[in-house]
Formats: structure tokens, C-alpha cells, sequence
């Protein structure tokens, strides 16, 4: 049995006297922003180890005992993001939301035509863009992204973090390899959050100056329509006949 089935009417939430869709539970917005928080910090205090002679680190560690405080903050920064990662891996995988977000990612053989199909569109070779399910091919290659991201960040940083055990298991060679992995990975994340994804989230001219969704998980319904097309009728089609009356009605669309 299809586990969204008897679940939208759960993601339609009232607010202010409208629905809206609930993109993101409690429990995911609260990850987001630990992930947030972990980022940031490892961001501030490991990326000035790449540059220390620059006039912007000088000024970020310049009292004394700074930079030993800069160790300290990524580091607990890291077990914090160790955590993060671990306690998401179990809620994929034995909580049912969880299960469905997991599953809702899972590339698509449409995920590798759609960005073409957009190409298509924006060049005005086709009528409409592509419509998408729960997750558009961005966010999906950009949550992979991120999942890679923390593998590599992780187990290098474990790797440096005790490079005597470290050098126990491979020669020291490959430590001096790691530590670069390690770098230019942290400015590649870096680069990827500022470029891509605050563009995309909160930048674009759509939701700008931002996307509250992080923060209360609500979607309007009319961007949940317009952006998530396949999701929006799979709803449509399971909700019970009053609620989709009242989702139309809303949406100023008729009946049918």
C-alpha cells in the first residue's frame, strides 16, 4: 500500500484562515537548522585555516588564545553535524515520514531529462516547463550533494582529527591527501550554499528577500500547484471530497 495514501489530509494545515501545504515537519525543519548552525560554524573556523595571513582572519582571531577557541568551536561544530547525520539516517529509516522523504528522493529516469527539458523550456522550444513530484531533480542532486558532502567532511575530519590513529592505518602520505580533500571540499560546500542553494531558496525573485519555509515548514498551495505540479494532483486525487473542494475553492479554481 502506497504510504502517502491518508496522508495529505495530515500535510494541509490552517493558517490565518487558509491551508497551506506542510513542506517540512518539525522534526526536518529542526534538523535544517542544526545543519544550519553546524555549517556556519564549521565554515567561520575552518576555511581562515586556508588563509591565516589574510586581513579578514587577522581581524576574526585577533585576541589572544583565538585561534585555540576557533579549534575548539569546530570541533564541537563537528560533533554536532556527526550527530545530525546519524539521528537523519535513523529518521529515514524507521520513522514513516522519514521513509517517504528517503523514497520520494530516489532518482528518476526524469530526473536526468528534466534539466534539459527546462533548457528547452527557457529557450522557448517547449510550451510548458517540466512538472515535478514532491522534490524537483535540484533539490534531489542537491540533497545527494550534501550527503557526499558530509561523508567526505566526516570522514576526513575524523582522519585529522587523530592523525597518530590515523597514521596507524595508512602512511602519512595519504593524511597530507586527506587534509587537502578536507579543505578544498569545505570551500566547494561553501561555494555550492552561497551560488546555488540561497539562490534558489531564497534569492529567486519568486520568494525574495526570503523562503519562510525553513522556518514554519508552511507552502502556499499556489506555489505547492505551480512548482509541484504531480504532488499537487496526487493530493488532489486522495483528498477527501470536502477538503479538495475547499483546496480548489481557495485556488479560485471550479469544481469539477
Amino acid at each position: 500500500m502506497d504510504s502517502r495514501k491518508n496522508s495529505y489530509q495530515d500535510r494541509l494545515v490552517e493558517h490565518q484562515g487558509k491551508l497551506f501545504y506542510l513542506r517540512f515537519s518539525l522534526s526536518e525543519r529542526v534538523q535544517h537548522i542544526v545543519l544550519m548552525i553546524c555549517f556556519t560554524a564549521l565554515m567561520l573556523t575552518g576555511i581562515p585555516l586556508l588563509f591565516p595571513e589574510t586581513w579578514v582572519v587577522k581581524r576574526m582571531f585577533w585576541f589572544e588564545g583565538s585561534f585555540t577557541l576557533r579549534g575548539i568551536i569546530h570541533r564541537v561544530a563537528a560533533v554536532g553535524l556527526i550527530t545530525l547525520a546519524a539521528s537523519h539516517v535513523f529518521y529515514c529509516l524507521f520513522s514513516a515520514r522519514g521513509n517517504r522523504v528517503l523514497r520520494d528522493m530516489i532518482l528518476k529516469w526524469d530526473d536526468f531529462l528534466d534539466p534539459f527539458r527546462m533548457i528547452f523550456y527557457y529557450l522557448g522550444r517547449r510550451a510548458e516547463p517540466p512538472s515535478f513530484a514532491r522534490f524537483n531533480f535540484i533539490e534531489k542532486f542537491e540533497y545527494y550533494a550534501v550527503v557526499w558532502g558530509s561523508v567526505i567532511m566526516i570522514g576526513s575530519g575524523v582522519a585529522l582529527w587523530f592523525p597518530v590513529q590515523a597514521t596507524l592505518l595508512f602512511p602519512r602520505w595519504v593524511l597530507d591527501i586527506i587534509r587537502v580533500i578536507h579543505s578544498y571540499e569545505a570551500v566547494l560546500a561553501f561555494l555550492s550554499i552561497i551560488i546555488w542553494h540561497m539562490y534558489i531558496v531564497h534569492f529567486n525573485p519568486e520568494v525574495f528577500p526570503m523562503s519562510w519555509i525553513w522556518w514554519d515548514g508552511r507552502m502556499s498551495l499556489e506555489f505547492f500547484r505551480d512548482h509541484y505540479r504531480l504532488e499537487f494532483e496526487r493530493m488532489m486525487a486522495e483528498l477527501p471530497l470536502e477538503t479538495a473542494l475547499r483546496v480548489r475553492e481557495q485556488l479560485g479554481e471550479k469544481s469539477t
